[in-house]
């Protein structure tokens, strides 16, 4: 993290804290932190963020040249990751449904 970046820290927990505190309302707090964040842009306009979103294109398949727009929904790699995560639970509670069965059949049988 850069010594900008610190800086940038810092004056956010303070902002954080005046406005948790009551000491400044919303408006003034959200005008505030985008000040804040205004400050870490470059002369380009390009923050860590914007950055990220066009690296993570790229790796989706668009061109070097092209950054995402910032409402653009993230590539699919993102969002299968849900899909992923339920197929061992699923595969799971089917065994589990079929050893039950199983259980079940072998005494019935007795």
């Amino acid at each position: 993290m850069s010594e900008r970046e610190r800086r940038v820290n810092q004056g956010l927990r303070v902002l954080d804290e005046a406005h948790y505190s009551g000491r400044i309302n919303r408006e003034e707090y959200r005008k505030r932190r985008r000040q804040l964040l205004g400050s870490l842009c470059d002369s380009h306009g390009i923050t860590a963020r914007n950055t990220l979103r066009t690296r993570i294109t790229q790796q989706g398949g668009r061109a070097a040249h092209a950054p995402a727009a910032p409402d653009a929904p993230l590539p699919a790699p993102f969002a299968a990751r849900h899909a992923v995560a339920w197929k061992p639970l699923l595969a799971f509670a089917l065994g589990l449904v079929l050893c039950v069965l199983l259980v079940y059949w072998l005494l019935r049988a007795n």
